[in-house]
């Protein structure tokens, strides 16, 4: 629904909260081509548990933790060591 309503209404900023949650895989890969194409004219800013999409979909990423946000150094984005350095901090957030 969220989706439809950027497609008629074509706000300049977009907000999306789990955009691809509960869809099927095939739904799921279409919005994502539909989410690259929008960013190209709006700026969109969204929430996910998962890494990959916001990988794959943003330019930057914050993590929300413990009530802070933290911006993730752009270098990490797309490296085979992303997800890990994200658990590193995460868990030594938790033992402070």
């Amino acid at each position: 629904m969220q989706l439809l309503t950027v497609l008629i209404t074509r706000p300049p900023i977009i907000l999306l909260d789990e955009p691809l949650t509960s869809f099927d895989v095939v739904v799921a890969l279409e919005i994502k081509q539909l989410l690259k194409e929008i960013k190209r004219d709006h700026l969109i800013i969204f929430s996910t548990h998962v890494l990959q999409l916001a990988v794959d979909l943003c330019d930057e990423i914050v993590m929300l933790h413990s009530g802070k946000l933290k911006g993730i150094d752009h270098d990490l984005l797309g490296k085979p060591e992303f997800e890990e350095n994200i658990t590193k901090m995460l868990s030594e957030n938790e033992d402070v």
